[in-house]
């Protein structure tokens, strides 16, 4: 008997209830309920209006996309120690992927940046605190899970696949943000083939361990739409140059109140929103649970009417969509004419503490580098071929090739509209 999620990507998706309970006892977890109020894309909803989707619908289809990649696997006919190893890491690997973002602060990564704090950490703390109630269900269905999904996220974890699964640049946890983004933003840039692509996975035995390919003859082309996916993505939706814009905005309400606070000024907020503010790193899980969108959003229509101008300034402008506007410039020119242009913003009467930045968005599409530490598993993608030789996606693909360990970035700067006429007469444009 199967408990099931309806669901706009995936349709049905679909858990026994029996078989992969676990998953189940999981999700009613206040951790993973409380990513029903933190969006997937952060702030992007100001530029795409249809981006208001969660982190909880993400995980539930990391969830599924894991479940359906092992099943293909089984149903490949593997030799009987591979066929164990599949079904025994079943459970582990279904609850990883479910748990893999639980540490997200709100509006996901905009507030790593500003607490310096990556989720993962955060993730880390709640999988192996005795007080969580995912550490206990972890541990009630093996003393070990907590530790070994710790071990799955930094990549230390044997059998090698499943590192590869859920963290690489060919992971489930990528393949459906790809395909749920593209949908609720309502472009098609992150359309790639994700049904052909997980069946042309295969697992190919290597050094008394075993790695994920692609079937160079069945996925060679859905291998690469699943790159320029995430390309494209990057380059027209995740650093969309209003969304960028949104992003400092909210960083400089953040730093604005934080330095009130430091000032020994009161403002009016939930102590864990004090706490994330002033002592990111004092905050307690239960801290953390408090924590989502709707209490940093509560927080702004608040401060709107603060007696302090800055901060009411700013958060009416974001609560009421009159975002910076931005210009292309690179790092070097920005740091020439750094002087002139707080000049400027101070002569009109802005501080360009709060109001003048410069933002810097950047992405690897591809890298075949070696981007782990000792003992790590490695996250190139390979192809298999007839012969049951590995072939390195980017050597395999011209295609790939073009965009193999290359650095795609843009600075722009960030300022009220009110600026833009004479910024630009400042920079002779």
């Amino acid at each position: 008997m199967d408990k099931v999620f309806r669901d706009p990507v995936h349709n049905l998706i679909r858990f026994d209830k029996e078989r992969e309970r676990l998953v189940l006892e999981l999700i009613d977890t206040p951790q993973l309920q409380r990513l029903r109020n933190i969006r997937q894309l952060g702030v992007t909803s100001l530029v795409y209006p249809g981006a208001t989707h969660t982190r909880f619908s993400h995980a539930l289809g990391t969830a599924f996309l894991m479940k359906r990649v092992l099943e293909h696997f089984q149903e490949l006919n593997p030799p009987p120690a591979l066929h164990r190893l599949l079904d025994e890491h079943h459970e582990l690997l279904l609850a990883a992927a479910l748990v893999h973002d639980v540490g997200h602060l709100p509006f996901s990564h905009l507030l790593e940046e500003f607490t310096r704090i990556p989720h993962e950490a955060w993730t880390v703390r709640i999988l192996s605190d005795p007080q969580s109630p995912i550490h206990a269900l972890l541990t009630r269905a093996h003393p070990s899970y907590p530790t070994q999904i710790i071990r799955l996220l930094q990549r230390t974890f044997q059998p090698a696949f499943a590192v590869k699964l859920l963290s690489s640049q060919l992971d489930v946890d990528r393949m459906e943000y790809l395909v749920r983004d593209s949908l609720y933003t309502g472009v098609t840039y992150g359309y790639f083939d994700v049904n052909w692509l997980i069946h042309s996975l295969r697992l190919v035995e290597q050094r008394n361990d075993w790695e994920v390919a692609i079937d160079v003859r069945k996925g060679l082309h859905a291998a690469e739409g699943y790159v320029l996916a995430r390309y494209y993505m990057y380059q027209q939706v995740y650093h969309h140059k209003t969304t960028r814009a949104a992003d400092v905005m909210m960083r400089k309400i953040l730093q604005r109140a934080a330095d009130l606070l430091r000032a020994g000024r009161e403002l009016p907020m939930p102590p864990p929103l004090r706490k994330l503010l002033l002592t990111p790193h004092a905050l307690t899980l239960a801290d953390h649970l408090q924590l989502d969108d709707t209490t940093i959003l509560a927080a702004l229509h608040t401060w709107q009417e603060t007696d302090d101008h800055i901060l009411a300034d700013l958060t009416r402008r974001f609560v009421h969509r009159r975002l910076f506007k931005t210009l292309d410039m690179p790092l070097e020119e920005f740091t020439a004419w750094s002087r002139q242009l707080r000049e400027l913003v101070s002569e009109a009467g802005f501080d360009p503490e709060y109001y003048l930045a410069l933002d810097r968005a950047s992405d690897d599409p591809y890298t075949d580098r070696y981007l782990w530490a000792s003992g790590e598993v490695g996250e190139n993608i390979f192809l298999v071929n007839e012969a049951g030789e590995l072939l390195e996606l980017a050597y395999a693909s011209d295609v790939i090739g073009a965009v193999r360990n290359k650095t795609f970035s843009q600075d722009r700067l960030c300022f009220p509209e009110e600026l833009r006429e004479p910024i630009r007469r400042l920079l002779g444009r």
